[in-house]
């Protein structure tokens, strides 16, 4: 693992506390094998050392997504997988009683779903150990809307995702047996919570959220005959009923377009060296990047380049730099000085992009920013049924995190475009059908590919080129809403 998290409370690493040279002491023992995030849990110790002061200390992960990065630090193609560090928490602090024995409730922390130690530890030694397996719990709300209504569905104990692993896939998201999406499987603490909206004929539907191994979103049928048992599967599945009314429509697309998101948690550069820096982490492909520069000679003429990517993913997965936009600063007598840099119109091209600042024609600090997609309104937006709908987008990235956009239905998952050749523009095209009235149209990021299919066959956890329907989990998320109205 990477790195330990240092919680407050937490008295020692429990990697550097060795056990009692006799081994663990005593009994440890839960009021039950498996609970869900919030449950009351009582933990008895027995046998233990007579009116010792001791700790709880909980054990899990924390996972993210890992990409790679250039030797400068800038994101740039292929997406690795998972990165997973440890975590350490305090539960409580006990001391046994003269019988060597303590009893004490604790509520079960938000976590990934799974088998998690607790450890009892002294200041130096882990005295002993219980096991306690977090189950999956969801919530889906409310039981009655009108079409174009957020439904809501709350996931928490969501399973920590592992490479490689038929046991720890991903859940799935079905409406009306349709596929809508995937449920990320990088979440804070296994938690999550996005919506969907209420889309078909008014009455009675039906939403199954399901998992299967190898991640495979089409064939997680076959939990059910009892090929593959999953442990901590339950039967999910609601039923909510779509009403009358004026339907929930959603605002103009270009009121959609995602606002700057700032870095948030980072401390600026030292003034030892030139160094470059984004007050944006990303942007809207039409918006503007605002940048600081410390550290540069005094006075000096400094040329910054915003770079686009030329190359293609599609077979020889190359790629190189070229300068599509420059401006000029001039640092001032301590070395510092601000610009602003617009990406529009030299380039549309979405995803990560590197921000290189030149001294005398040198190379001398590098900087970054992600940028995100822009869509425009349907083309048409009503017609009947058979009636070709295109949807045409910009800033669509050039990497396997950015370069596929995935397009929904009415919730049923349909397709994806995608901009292999990076030039950052795609149109994507559908037909309409339905009874006459409105219908949903999403579109969600996705994940291309991890590793070349002609390698590996199966992909573990399959993650790939499915619908993000908690889009906030994905490295830089987005989320687009349609309606189109089918005539008669």
């Amino acid at each position: 693992m990477d790195e330990k998290d240092t919680n407050s409370g937490i008295i020692r690493d429990l990697n550097e506390m060795p056990t009692p040279e006799t081994g663990f002491q005593g009994q440890l023992k839960c009021s039950t094998d498996e609970a869900e995030v919030g449950d009351t849990v009582e933990i008895t110790g027995l046998d233990l050392p007579e009116e010792g002061e001791f700790q709880l200390l909980w054990r899990s992960y924390s996972v993210d997504w890992d990409m790679e990065r250039r030797s400068d630090g800038i994101i740039w193609r292929r997406f690795f997988g998972f990165a997973h560090r440890e975590v350490q928490r305090s539960l409580a602090e006990v001391r046994t009683d003269p019988n060597g024995r303590f009893s004490r409730e604790f509520a079960v922390p938000e976590d990934f779903g799974g088998l998690h130690d607790i450890y009892l530890i002294d200041e130096t030694r882990r005295i002993n150990k219980v096991g306690l397996r977090i189950a999956p719990s969801f919530d889906v709300t409310p039981d009655s809307v009108p079409l174009g209504q957020p439904i809501t569905i709350t996931a928490k104990g969501l399973p920590l995702p592992v490479a490689d692993s038929v046991d720890n896939p991903p859940y799935h998201v079905y409406y009306d047996n349709k596929y809508t999406g995937l449920i990320s499987p990088v979440t804070p603490d296994g938690t999550t919570s996005f919506t969907i909206p209420a889309t078909g004929e008014k009455g009675t539907h039906v939403i199954d959220v399901e998992r299967c191994p190898f991640g495979n979103a089409h064939s997680y049928r076959q939990t059910h005959i009892g090929l593959i048992s999953l442990p901590g599967t339950p039967d999910l599945s609601w039923t909510f009923e779509l009403t009358g009314g004026e339907p929930n429509l959603p605002p103009p697309i270009e009121e959609q377009t995602p606002a700057p998101v700032m870095r948030q948690g980072e401390e600026a550069p030292a003034e030892k060296n030139p160094s470059l820096w984004t007050e944006e982490r990303a942007i809207p492909v039409t918006g503007t990047v605002n940048l600081s520069g410390v550290g540069f000679p005094q006075d000096a003429d400094v040329k910054i380049a915003w770079s686009q990517l030329e190359g293609s993913n599609l077979r020889e997965e190359r790629f190189s730099e070229r300068e599509a936009v420059v401006v000029w600063a001039e640092a001032d007598g301590e070395g510092r000085f601000s610009a602003q840099m617009a990406p529009m119109p030299a380039t549309v091209q979405g995803g990560p992009h590197p921000i290189s600042a030149y001294v005398e024609g040198e190379k001398v600090a590098t900087a970054s920013v992600i940028v995100l997609p822009q869509f425009k309104e349907l083309d048409p937006d009503s017609g009947p049924p058979g009636t070709q709908i295109t949807v045409n987008g910009e800033g669509v990235g050039w990497n396997e995190m950015w370069n596929q956009v995935t397009i929904l239905y009415d919730n049923s998952y349909i397709g994806y475009v995608c901009g292999g050749d990076i030039p950052g523009v795609v149109e994507g095209k559908l037909r309409a059908t339905g009874q006459p009235g409105w219908h949903i149209i999403d579109l969600y990021p996705t994940i291309q590919k991890q590793r070349n299919f002609a390698d590996e066959a199966f992909e573990i956890p399959f993650i790939y080129r499915l619908p993000f329907l908690n889009w906030d989990s994905h490295p830089q998320g987005y989320h687009f809403r349609y309606a189109f109205r089918v005539e008669e």
